[in-house]
């Protein structure tokens, strides 16, 4: 199936010794070249990025890496993406730990691009496709759905501890307005997928699963556009739920799962609550694991990390639940 995706990464030869970090700003983009440690800074405009994208057409960089920074840099990655530069985009965090471990303590935009330099110099992160921008839409209207709903929620709550009427009144005036606002997103994402044949495929795959709903196949197919293009291991991390070693010698700490996408694991650990009452194989699984003495938070991450790498696989190989429940069973 079309995962409505575009590799933008391999239609240029690249310059294998040269590296490219930018730091993104409101204002400007600063960036730092490797080898030749040239620095430059433009302004984050459309300007700013078309004379980048000139410069890197001439210097050809093998990759060019950036920092996530929420909405800020998605006009430079669809530019540099468009003309067929090999971009990553990196949680913030992971240049702070390395600029740490080079002993780089300061903290600027200058430094933050060099050490994005020498992020994409060691060649330790894998370019992958660019989502497009229906997907990247339909990644808002999720999040803001959500968002709507912590709102509301953090209302209601208000609503159980007030006593007085007025209080009451403009309360539930709040949450009328919110739920208002909540059926026309979701009227608006549902027309959408739709309208689109590899999200309303994907999201019958997705949904043929017992337990897993509406909301939750949205959120994975507006905030994991990767699913069914990956190996079990990779859609486990991007997700969040493969687990971290804590070892150091002889010592075997506890497994842990961090990072991943906030929202995507979110929706994931819903769709599974309900699989392990409603799906044989996985409440089996679920039991089993309960059985040997496991707590409920690592039961349920198994379960989780079980359920996406079965979603992964009906999407890869585009098919529904009832032919993919054999296999699962013998699993």
């Amino acid at each position: 199936m079309n995962q409505n995706l575009t590799n933008h990464s391999t239609t240029k030869e690249k310059n294998e010794n040269t590296f490219v970090g930018i730091d993104v700003a409101k204002e400007e983009l600063v960036l730092h070249i490797l080898p030749t440690n040239e620095q430059l800074t433009v302004p984050n405009s459309a300007e700013g990025i078309k004379t980048l994208v000139k410069r890197f057409k001439k210097i050809e960089p093998q990759q060019i890496v950036l920092e996530a920074t929420g909405k800020l840099e998605r006009n430079l990655v669809a530019a540099l993406a468009a003309n067929g530069f090999a971009i990553v985009v990196v949680n913030p965090r992971q240049a702070r730990d390395l600029a740490k471990g080079l002993g780089e303590l300061a903290k600027t935009d200058a430094v933050d691009a060099r050490i994005l330099a020498r992020i994409a110099q060691l060649q330790c992160l894998t370019v992958r496709p660019i989502t497009s921008q229906e997907t990247r839409d339909m990644n808002d209207l999720v999040t803001r759905r959500q968002q709507l709903i912590a709102m509301r929620t953090q209302e209601k709550n208000r609503l159980q501890q007030t006593a007085q009427k007025t209080i009451k009144k403009s309360i539930e005036k709040v949450i009328a307005a919110f739920d208002k606002q909540i059926a026309l997103l979701d009227a608006s994402i549902k027309k959408r997928i739709d309208a689109n044949p590899d999200w309303s495929e994907k999201d019958k795959i997705i949904q043929s699963v017992p337990g897993v709903g509406e909301k939750s196949s949205q959120a994975l197919i507006a905030g994991l556009s990767e699913l069914g293009s990956l190996n079990r291991r990779e859609v486990a991390a991007l997700v969040g739920t493969a687990p971290r070693c804590q070892d150091s010698g002889k010592k075997l700490g506890a497994r842990h799962i961090r990072g991943g996408r906030t929202y995507v694991r979110a929706a994931l650990y819903m769709a599974a609550l309900n699989a392990i009452k409603y799906c044989a194989p996985l409440k089996m699984f679920y039991e089993r694991l309960r059985e040997k003495g496991k707590s409920f938070k690592v039961a349920i991450v198994a379960v989780m990390r079980k359920l996406i790498t079965i979603l992964n696989v009906m999407v890869k190989t585009n098919t529904c639940w009832q032919e993919q429940k054999t296999n699962c069973e013998r699993k």
